[in-house]
């Protein structure tokens, strides 16, 4: 699309495909539609030894090299800032994008806050849920809620206030 752009990521969500399966991938904001890049291994892999290979000419030590492909898990997302639409709709079998004008209603939850046995303070996934016409989509995701919504108020529009619900509404004529 043109001059279409990277406006941010839902990091690690997960698409639910059924009662106890789902499918990891991460959401990509533009300032016309939500891609879907879904999770490969392979690229995982092959991102994880490009860390540890640099960590190693760089001249770090070999736990270095270990802690540099360890954490491409936490910061893999980020490749996609610096990517094209069209590239992250090529890179993965499977990824698809949703598009504003088919959207019905999107709803945002927050995960629920609680305490843990030893007091620590826990929090359930968020869960994101967008209906068309022809499908549901249920997403959760645990990254930040308030950059969630805001990447989402932007694409989708106006927000209903609730008090326990969070949720966009979009109408389409």
């Amino acid at each position: 699309m043109k001059d279409e752009r990277v406006l941010g990521i839902i990091p690690h969500a997960e698409l639910k495909k059924g009662l106890f399966k789902s499918e990891s991938c991460n959401l990509v904001v533009t300032n016309k539609r939500v891609i879907v890049a879904k999770f490969s291994k392979d690229i995982y892999k092959k991102e994880a030894q490009e860390r540890a290979e640099e960590a190693k000419q760089e001249g770090r030590g070999r736990f270095k090299q270990f802690l540099s492909s360890a954490s491409t898990m936490t910061t893999f997302y980020k490749r996609y800032l610096d990517m094209l639409p069209e590239d992250i709709l090529k890179e993965t079998p499977g990824t698809f994008v949703i598009e504003p004008t088919t959207v019905v209603k999107t709803q945002l939850k927050e995960g629920r806050r609680y305490n843990d046995e030893d007091g620590f303070e826990q929090q359930n996934p968020h869960s994101l849920l967008i209906v068309m016409p022809k499908a549901k989509l249920q997403f959760n995701f645990s990254g930040d809620i308030r950059n969630a919504r805001s990447l989402l108020l932007g694409l989708f529009g106006k927000v209903n206030k609730q008090k326990k619900n969070k949720s966009f509404s979009k109408k389409v004529d």
